[in-house]
């Protein structure tokens, strides 16, 4: 039976590896322009008049409601997403004898001027489309803009019908009222239905497959099956030919390991953690079903997203100690140790900058995810190959003082190095001298914050600025996610080169990680390391951003890959090792499927998704309709063809290594 599925796996994963290679075909074939912007998800807006305390920007005319794709070239007031998704339908009724005009922006737009979203005739009403991610506020102002009658604090819904009344009041100060609270005339929907539907759907295959292996691992089908045979019927009356005693015990029959001679254990909470990371890392760079919390964070705060990448650069610096501890115990000379690390940098390096080519040198990419792995990977394997030994000092290790620390104070020469990598790092970011900025301004930037545009070019404040000074200004990510919000111009890349620095750290702390399983040979005592380490940087993570948003002395950024965001997803990382070894390698409840098999093959499916991320079928598509339901049954589908591809590659024992 369990050969039986091996093989109709094998026979899909074959299928969908021939279809990718049809699709590689056909995607050399077709021309791409790389600067080409997803058309009808973002329309420009224009100024409309210049404003020192307000910032004006025309509203969008409301569209036909009868194509799915004419309302996706539609977006919602501020310009955010198309209205087939996230959005609710708010009436503005003017019941005053004159015009009033509406003002609003997003609390996710932190400290920002408020935006001219359109103007209300006398005695009519305006249907406005709101975003329902975040809290809006929204601003009725008279038609000279010089008195404000009424400000409204509120967090739409999804599809939701509101309506919000402008009434004339003697009795007020301005003599105009609204109505409070805000009329609901429909009730919202749940935005996260297709979320809670596609759970149950993989909840169901996960006790489906855990029954399955249940039933092979235990023999239930062949005792289903036995009770059916002809065979038992014949044994019932007149008897076994063989006793009880020759039919060696179900443990054994079952048992993989019987047969096979001993070889050291693979940790799979590795690979599982690696697989984890990968199978969302494509999920989210499919566009994560257009849910806020699925993709990366406007600027501050963290999103499942922002977790992802960190927690690959992470699981990296872990394997790294293991196998470097294994080439030194087997003697691999150190040359050869060196060239392979110079050999795998410029192989990613070399394999990021293919993925972020299009057809325009102008603007070409040079930083890039693979391209901050190369770096990181580069510094980090250096000091391993410095300081990697084959065994360790056994009178050191039995001393109770020292055993604790035994894992900081051995390599305390790395620390050190660390330490003055994130002080130059701390240096250059709140030191360094920006021209036309604040010293030490780590903002978004941009028109909507500041007094008279004095931040309008400061968006990432020095990490931005070494970036342009080095690279220049067409080499770096154009379309950073803090412009939709923010109406940033700056170009700013989230993989810049400072941000290498923050990096390196977070390899080197996986690094930390991987020492911990190698010194202590004890489950009792890796799990505890573990977890205190997740609960120390988690701690000091917390401080810094002060528990906050935005309010803290070092927000969590994704885009600048802030002290915190690295001490974040650390914590986060040794936590979820800790989870994962736990269960896989210790206690033998989970097996790390399906994730395990992704993570045999992580680089290999990351380039292959790149490859085929926006409309090539089966693992995307044109949408019909541009609402959540259709975008994440899009994007989940396409991260399974990916999972069942590794499946089929590892049982054909196909990997591709660097």
């Amino acid at each position: 039976m369990n050969e039986l599925l091996k093989r109709v796996m094998a026979v899909v994963s074959r299928c969908m590896f021939f279809l990718v290679l049809f699709s590689v075909a056909q995607a050399v074939d077709t021309p791409v322009d790389a600067n080409k912007i997803d058309e009808g998800y973002l329309v420009e807006l224009p100024n409309k008049k210049d404003s020192d305390i307000l910032a004006i920007y025309t509203l969008t005319d409301e569209p036909k409601k009868t194509d799915g794709n004419v309302m996706a070239s539609s977006t919602d007031e501020f310009g955010y997403h198309p209205i087939t998704y996230d959005t609710a339908y708010v009436n503005i009724t003017n019941n005053l004898d004159e015009g009033i005009h509406v003002w609003g922006n997003s609390d996710e737009c932190y400290k920002c001027k408020l935006r001219y979203l359109g103007d209300v005739h006398q005695m009519s009403t305006k249907v406005l489309y709101m975003d329902t991610r975040w809290k809006l506020q929204i601003a009725i102002y008279s038609k000279d803009d010089t008195i404000q009658y009424c400000r409204l604090y509120y967090h739409f819904g999804e599809e939701g019908r509101y309506t919000y009344f402008v009434n004339r009041n003697t009795s007020t100060s301005s003599g105009v009222e609204c109505t409070k609270p805000i009329t609901i005339n429909r009730e919202p929907q749940d935005a996260n239905i297709p979320i809670y539907i596609a759970l149950a759907v993989y909840g169901g295959f996960a006790l489906v497959y855990i029954f399955i292996a249940a039933g092979i691992r235990d023999g239930w089908f062949d005792k289903i099956l036995c009770c059916f045979s002809t065979d038992h019927l014949v044994t019932n009356e007149l008897g076994s030919p063989e006793t009880a005693s020759h039919v060696p015990p179900a443990s054994d029959r079952n048992s993989i390991n019987r047969q096979q001679p001993s070889k050291p254990k693979r940790l799979k909470s590795l690979d599982t953690f690696r697989g984890i990371s990968i199978v969302l890392m494509i999920l989210v760079n499919y566009g994560g079903g257009k849910y806020w919390f699925l993709v990366h964070a406007r600027w501050n705060g963290l999103t499942v997203a922002d977790l992802v990448f960190p927690w690959f650069v992470y699981i990296m610096g872990v394997s790294m100690t293991l196998s470097f501890h294994a080439l030194v115990k087997y003697k691999v000379p150190r040359s050869k140790m060196m060239y392979k690390i110079i050999k795998r940098t410029i192989i990613l390096f070399a394999l990021g900058c293919v993925l972020n080519s299009g057809n325009s040198i102008t603007y070409f990419r040079v930083p890039g995810v693979l391209q901050r792995f190369s770096i990181s990977y580069l510094v980090v394997a250096s000091l391993q190959w410095i300081s990697a030994t084959p065994e360790r000092h056994a009178p050191k290790m039995m001393n109770k003082y020292y055993k604790p620390f035994c894992d900081i104070l051995d390599y305390w020469y790395e620390w050190l190095l660390m330490a003055a990598l994130m002080i130059v790092y701390s240096c250059l970011t709140f030191l360094m001298p920006i021209p036309g900025c604040p010293t030490g301004y780590i903002g978004p930037g941009g028109p909507l914050i500041g007094v008279n545009g004095s931040l309008t070019n400061c968006t990432g404040g020095a990490a931005n600025y070494i970036d342009r000074w080095i690279l220049g200004v067409n080499h770096i990510y154009q379309h950073p996610t803090v412009k939709i919000v923010y109406l940033t111009e700056m170009p700013h890349d989230p993989e810049g080169v400072l941000g290498s620095i923050t990096s390196i750290f977070i390899t080197f702390l996986g690094l930390q990680a991987g020492k911990i399983l190698l010194l202590f040979q004890q489950h009792g005592e890796r799990l505890r390391r573990l977890l205190i380490w997740g609960v120390v940087l988690g701690g000091i993570a917390t401080l810094l951003c002060y528990g906050s948003k935005e309010n803290g002395w070092i927000p969590i950024n994704k885009n600048l890959w802030s002290t915190s965001f690295v001490l974040c997803n650390a914590g986060t990382g040794f936590i979820l090792l800790a989870f994962c070894y736990f269960t896989i390698d210790v206690k033998n409840w989970w097996s790390g499927a399906p994730f395990y098999y992704p993570g045999m093959n992580a680089i290999l499916l990351y380039a292959g998704h790149e490859l085929f991320k926006r409309n090539h079928f089966p693992f995307s598509w044109q949408p019909l309709h541009h609402t959540h339901a259709e975008f994440l049954a899009m994007d989940v589908i396409g991260t399974t063809l990916w999972v069942v591809i590794s499946f089929g590659l590892y049982y054909e024992n196909i990997f591709l290594k660097i």
